[in-house]
């Protein structure tokens, strides 16, 4: 590993603004970062799991100097601009957060951060999930709404006398008529 302190490295992959992009199996990938700065470039990558790995160090004519680069990375010097090249993406061991830093004048100058990650599985995303369980629970209120709609109609006209079938009756049972109405 590399002897800097990794807190504020850490900070700066997470305030740098980075958006991920999404990569398939197998892919390669240029991942340019230009520190803004001439001399030694080195790379480094944020593992997910908000570990700091160094990668490499290259010389300002383009000559690595320290790392094993191995079959994983390509390095291509061009304009104004570092690249490093990912070859053959894979999601559990190569996804995380890219960038590279010169040192100038006792000031360590970072380039641009490439967040890259896996296409998802065949796994449902947690949107979905989330559409489904709200479906399923605003189904169930749905039934209960209903079944208690249907289970209080019918208490109610067993309850209540004049829901029923009514007796036509020339008069009210035991009522007296009002002062006004004649007695039929």
């Amino acid at each position: 590993m590399f002897g800097l302190p990794t807190g504020p490295l850490l900070l700066l992959f997470l305030f740098h603004g980075a958006c991920s992009e999404t990569m398939k199996e197998g892919e390669d990938k240029d991942i340019p970062c230009d520190p803004k700065s001439s001399g030694t470039v080195w790379w480094f990558r944020l593992i997910n799991n908000a570990q700091l790995e160094f990668i490499a160090s290259f010389s300002s004519s383009g000559d690595k100097k320290v790392g094993d680069l191995g079959s994983k990375f390509d390095h291509q010097k061009m304009k104004s601009s570092k690249i490093l090249t990912l070859k053959g993406f894979k999601k559990e061991t190569d996804s995380g957060s890219y960038s590279c830093a010169t040192i100038n004048n006792n000031k360590l100058l970072f380039g641009s951060v490439t967040s890259l990650r896996g296409t998802p599985g065949t796994t449902l995303g947690c949107e979905l999930v989330i559409l489904i369980s709200l479906a399923a629970g605003n189904g169930l209120l749905l039934i209960l709404l209903i079944i208690t709609i249907l289970y209080c109609n019918r208490m109610r006209t067993r309850q209540c006398p004049h829901h029923y079938k009514r007796d036509s009756q020339s008069k009210p049972a035991g009522h007296r008529p009002l002062s006004h109405q004649t007695e039929l």
